[in-house]
């Protein structure tokens, strides 16, 4: 049966058979996650060039020769903050984080099904160091507590929730302490924006007061600051994230808007 393109968004394109694996009892496919972490990357952290979010398709190449792959990979990768990475195993999705801005530079790893991934996981640490660092085993990797799945089948879900939170948390501890909007009132913004101005979305995964309601950052990006990062950042509740089956329909809810 042929299968039909529902759109593309810059360089994933999304099918309706990708659609299928946000159905309750799938396990999320590398589209989707490939999809939601270009939108985290272009609409909800626009502005901020300091955070990397890498597709699926991007870390498996990373078991490759690095010097083979350079040319796909983003040209300034060395000069990002912290850095996105999705582990899969073919049958379970973790998530390993970069980051640039602990003194020294650290791995951090969060895994919905305690350390199921593990060892793929040291696997990309090792070849992301080489690309990062030059070298092997010179940075700490650390394993986090986080909220668990209760089946075999949300992992996927975990890691697009685990990396939008982070990633937020991230871009705001970076923004200036005075918002521009404190000086200029909303509606002024919505309808008209200075060109140097950065007007940031909510995330689809942030329950607003009144449900659903249009708010946003709005920011220069020369204002933007190197964040101190205190152990607490990352530390990951089940109150921080969307139950697993609302966070599907989510994101088939963004994906119905771009079709």
């Amino acid at each position: 049966m042929r299968d039909t393109l529902l759109f593309s968004y810059r360089d994933v394109a999304v099918y309706i058979s990708d659609t299928l694996s946000l159905r309750e009892g799938q396990w999320l496919n590398d589209t989707i996650l490939g999809f939601y972490f270009e939108y985290l990357t272009h609409e909800i952290l626009r502005g901020d060039n300091s955070i990397l979010l890498l597709k699926p398709a991007l870390v498996q190449l990373l078991q490759a020769d690095l010097d083979s792959i350079k040319t796909a990979l983003p040209p300034d990768i060395h000069a990002k903050d912290i850095i996105f990475a999705p582990i899969g195993s073919g049958t379970h999705w973790s998530l390993l984080v970069y980051c640039r801005q602990t003194q020294p530079p650290s791995f951090h790893y969060f895994d919905s099904m305690a350390n199921a991934n593990y060892h793929h996981a040291l696997a990309a640490k090792h070849r992301l160091e080489l690309l990062l660092l030059g070298t092997q085993s010179v940075a700490q990797m650390v394993t986090h507590s986080c909220p668990q799945q209760e089946n075999s089948y949300d992992c996927g879900v975990f890691v697009v929730l685990f990396a939008d939170l982070l990633a937020r948390r991230y871009a705001d501890l970076r923004l200036p302490p005075k918002n521009i909007a404190q000086d200029v009132p909303r509606a002024v913004l919505s309808r008209r924006v200075p060109h140097d101005v950065i007007r940031r979305p909510m995330s689809p995964f942030v329950q607003t007061a009144n449900d659903g309601g249009t708010y946003f950052d709005v920011f220069r990006p020369t204002a933007l600051r190197k964040p101190i990062i205190e152990p607490t950042f990352w530390w990951i509740d089940y109150g921080d994230l969307f139950n697993p089956n609302s966070a599907r329909a989510t994101l088939l809810n963004l994906i119905n808007k771009h079709a």
